[in-house]
């Protein structure tokens, strides 16, 4: 696959956007004693990190998301996640998305273990929206996932794919 395909396919869904109202049923990932999340269950989207895995939360406003324990089958997992620094929110989705290509891409190629040029990998995001920014949300989670298998068993860390 070719940089611009891949990247089409990150700003497409690039749409998964975190809501800054926490939804009330939703609770902290459960975790084991090393940390590793060890219920599969819907969890605050606030509360997922590197190294946690999860199915497709759908789009638009994202409160909680579906957590998985990465050696059940899973669609995503997060690979890196960040806090954006500017004052303003972004003036645009185009915006929003090059400063999250800026922190996801080279995370990627760490993550992985090949650059995302080079990978047959794909990622995305889930971002803060203009509510939820207004609100103090300023985390972004880049999200790697394998097109060619829509269930994943174990991480990607360091798959070099």
């Amino acid at each position: 696959m070719i940089r611009s395909t891949k990247t089409a396919i990150l700003f497409i869904a690039g749409t998964l956007a975190l809501s800054g109202c926490a939804w009330l049923g939703a609770s902290e990932a459960p975790r084991d004693d090393t940390g590793a999340i060890d219920k599969k269950t819907n969890a605050d989207a606030f509360s997922i990190r590197v190294g946690d895995c999860i199915n497709d939360p759908g789009e638009g406003n994202i409160d909680r998301v579906p957590v998985v324990p990465c050696a059940e089958p899973h669609e995503l997992e997060v690979f890196h996640e960040f806090s954006i620094q500017t004052a303003d929110y972004p003036e645009t989705q185009e915006a929003m998305d090059e400063l999250t290509f800026e922190q996801c891409d080279p995370s990627f190629r760490t993550f992985v273990g090949r650059s995302y040029e080079d990978s047959r990998l794909d990622y995305t995001s889930m971002q803060p929206t203009k509510s939820s920014w207004a609100d103090g949300d300023r985390l972004v989670h880049c999200l790697v996932t394998d097109p060619e298998s829509p269930k994943i068993t174990g991480s990607l860390a360091g798959a070099n794919q």
